[in-house]
């Protein structure tokens, strides 16, 4: 059983409208294009997704911490890009 943290179930939600499809379908297509060799970037995606709220985590922290947020953000910024460009190398390799 995979336990999302409430970020991390944020970061699937989001991705899985990206895809149009519902977050158990995209979760299990991801499973199979994975299994089936297809699409490197799916399978690196959930590590994504992780290290994604690692860095909410860090940002909440350092919030909470005054610490300077410009660079947790700028980081934030940066692993949002690198999300959205591996998901959709993969929604081109669905198609």
């Amino acid at each position: 059983m995979v336990r999302f943290s409430t970020e991390e179930l944020d970061a699937v939600r989001s991705r899985a409208a990206l895809a149009g499809l519902a977050v158990g379908a995209w979760l299990g297509q991801t499973a199979m294009d994975a299994a089936a060799g297809r699409d490197g970037a799916s399978a690196g995606l959930p590590d994504l997704l992780r290290l994604h709220s690692d860095v909410v985590r860090t940002q909440q922290s350092a919030a909470a911490s005054g610490v300077e947020m410009a660079r947790v953000e700028g980081l934030l910024v940066r692993l949002d890009a690198v999300i959205d460009a591996v998901t959709a190398e993969f929604e081109r390799g669905r198609r």
